[in-house]
């Protein structure tokens, strides 16, 4: 009889008790599922519906002690114990019907296509628990690199899976998501979270160290699970530790040093049993998925959010695929925004020399659309993309209006990098 390790990490989430009730409920096989919750909560938080359940295990951590996702993942994870699968999740979800089986099938499929080690995972199609069932989304999502963050940390980015209706077998994928990873039990032993991390930078780090170990990477081609993303209220591990920042930091250091970003030197840290596998080398991964750790670029096979891997028959000819992508978002405090008839704002980009990469200027329209976006958000955010030979020092926004013409104000910041 198979078993499967289902893994939650919790953070004060009143989705957590639905979400292990439904998957209880929807599984084929309720009993064979040994699942393991991290459960990071106040005084006044209780888990009582769930806590006394055959299935469930909990590490019961007050949430002054916890220190982030891959921390709590790290200790859920040592809880392993033989099961022949494991499912690792986030604590608000929902589950279709045999959810348990159909993932066992897509895994057992590719086996026996001749992946000795496949890894299911994606983001999730999206649910809402105040209209829940209704709003949930029919459709497969795919993992794309959306861009390095300034702190030199890939960021993903879903969108639909190409061509999902009509896939037989789940798709290659270039990475994966942490709130969804279904594959064998071995993995919690081959692949250790390393709790030394802290969130942006675990999904990059954790698929490649899977990758490099032997793992393949699958988006389904079917939706079995749905996650929750907007979580409007929900309390996050920074909303109530200000060291967080601190903690940020030196992961996203830890990832750099890792995949080598920016020609950092791999060999600052011995990552011991949280480093790089051994059965293949992080170039050959670098190949297949289109990306280029030491100098920042993507191939335009990934760009584009081409199913993996990138085509070619020669270093050159795949050399002459990677661009200077850059991808970034200007965050601007409205109040800076005084004046009710700007015609346009100057937004441009500048090398270290002060010298213009790129411009494309916001317009009224961007404008206007951008100012009423969110009234209960204090800033706008402006997402501007261009390819580039120099990394990008400084952007600036200089405004302009129609009745006092250049605005005396200049709103200018140097981009972070780490």
């Amino acid at each position: 009889m198979h078993t499967i390790f289902v893994q939650i990490a919790a953070y004060r989430d009143p989705e957590l008790i639905p979400t292990v009730k439904d998957c209880i409920a929807k599984a084929k096989y309720p009993d064979s599922l040994h699942i393991c919750i991290g459960w990071q909560h106040t005084e006044d938080e209780n888990i009582d519906e769930i806590k006394d359940l055959p299935q469930v295990k909990i590490l019961d951590v007050p949430h002054t002690k916890t220190k982030g996702a891959c921390w709590i993942r790290s200790k859920i994870q040592r809880q392993y114990d033989d099961e022949t699968y494991t499912l690792q999740l986030d604590s608000h979800h929902r589950f279709k019907q045999d959810w348990d089986q159909t993932l066992i099938d897509m895994y057992e499929e590719l086996k026996a296509s001749g992946v000795a080690k496949p890894i299911l995972s994606s983001y999730l199609p999206s649910y809402q628990p105040a209209t829940d069932p209704e709003g949930r989304l029919e459709e497969c999502w795919q993992v794309n690199y959306d861009r390095f963050l300034p702190e030199g940390v890939i960021f993903f980015r879903p969108s639909t899976l190409r061509n999902w209706q009509t896939l037989t077998a789940p798709a290659p994928a270039r990475g994966f998501s942490a709130h969804f990873i279904f594959t064998q039990g071995r993995w919690c032993l081959d692949v250790p979270y390393d709790p030394d991390l802290y969130f942006h930078g675990e999904e990059i780090s954790l698929a490649i160290r899977s990758w490099t170990q032997g793992y393949d990477l699958f988006n389904p081609h079917k939706v079995v699970i749905w996650h929750q993303y907007t979580r409007e209220g929900a309390k996050k591990h920074w909303d109530d530790h200000q060291n967080w920042p601190n903690l940020n930091s030196l992961s996203y250091k830890r990832v750099k040093i890792l995949l080598g970003v920016d020609g950092e030197d791999t060999e600052q840290i011995n990552f011991g049993v949280y480093g790089l596998g051994t059965k293949r080398p992080l170039k050959d991964f670098e190949l297949f998925a289109g990306v280029d750790f030491k100098t920042r670029r993507f191939h335009r096979h990934s760009i584009d959010e081409l199913t993996p891997p990138v085509p070619f028959t020669t270093q050159e000819e795949y050399d002459q695929g990677l661009c200077n992508w850059t991808k970034h978002c200007i965050d601007i405090y409205k109040p800076d925004l005084p004046e009710n008839d700007y015609d346009f704002l100057v937004c441009v980009f500048k090398d270290e020399n002060n010298k213009d990469l790129f411009r494309k200027d916001i317009d009224v329209h961007e404008l206007n659309s951008l100012m009423n976006q969110d009234p209960n958000d204090k800033f706008i955010h402006i997402w501007r993309e261009f390819n580039t030979e120099v990394r990008p020092y400084k952007w600036t926004i200089w405004p302009h209006t129609k009745s006092k013409g250049w605005e005396n104000k200049i709103l200018e910041n140097n981009i972070p990098y780490a």
